[in-house]
């Protein structure tokens, strides 16, 4: 496989854009993908078929691709925590967390919570944490395609 790197234990590692070739195949016909452990499970079965050998793919990393990858969406499903939020880095894609500002009656500004600038995760002044991710076709970048098409 051009492109996987070596590493110790007789193990190779796909590249990003490989990985995201191959999710993009797999929305393609399924459009909808409901779990992180099933599209993990494919994207590994499609590498054993097309390439033989024995690959490590982290289902982290393989989210990560995925938020990266144009055509993708990914839906995070989360339940809230009793703690004060305080995260800087999106837990769904390790992007750069934003504050999401408001303006009081008072003309004060406040922060209300955070948001991540690759994907849709937020968070409010409780931290939330992703228990389950979907992962889809993005709508818009479908539309632009059918567009360009016609």
């Amino acid at each position: 496989m051009e492109g996987s790197s070596p590493a110790k234990g007789g193990y190779r590692i796909p590249n990003g854009s490989q990985v995201s070739e191959m999710i993009l195949e797999i929305l393609s016909e399924a459009r909808t993908i409901r779990s992180q452990t099933l599209l993990h499970r494919l994207v590994r079965n499609i590498l054993k078929e097309r390439y033989g050998g024995n690959f490590k793919l982290s289902a982290g990393r393989l989210r990560r691709i995925a938020a990266s990858t144009e055509g993708v969406d990914i839906i995070a499903h989360c339940r809230d925590l009793d703690r004060p939020s305080r995260k800087s880095n999106c837990p769904v894609c390790g992007g750069k967390m934003s504050s999401i500002k408001n303006a009081t009656l008072y003309g004060w500004t406040v922060n209300t919570g955070k948001m991540c600038g690759m994907c849709r995760y937020w968070t409010g002044k409780w931290e939330r944490k992703p228990i389950r991710y979907v992962f889809t076709v993005d709508i818009e970048s479908l539309g632009r395609e059918q567009e360009e098409g016609s």
